[in-house]
């Protein structure tokens, strides 16, 4: 499964079934302001982080995830793969 996918299976999983708006019928794409929309609150951004680090083996460092780069999908994505790009990868804990 590509990176992309498994975001937005995480997130209609653990956060759009919390949301009343995306369940009544809001898009949810890659460009979706996540953070800044509103969907995902600050104990949802450690949740994600979480997710991300145990799924794909590795950990952020302090300065490395913000609300602008956890803001969208596509941005979720791209952090991601530049994460692994680096060859950052710890063993994964999943």
């Amino acid at each position: 499964m590509e990176i992309r996918d498994e975001i937005r299976r995480y997130m209609r999983e653990h956060v759009l079934n919390e949301q009343v708006g995306i369940m009544l019928g809001w898009p949810l794409d890659d460009t979706t302001p996540l953070i800044t929309g509103g969907l995902i609150d600050s104990i949802g951004m450690v949740d994600l982080i979480r997710f991300i680090e145990r799924r794909f083996g590795f950990q952020f460092g302090p300065k490395e995830v913000d609300a602008h780069r956890l803001d969208t999908i596509e941005a979720i994505t791209l952090l991601i793969q530049r994460k692994l790009d680096k060859g950052t990868v710890v063993a994964s804990t999943i």
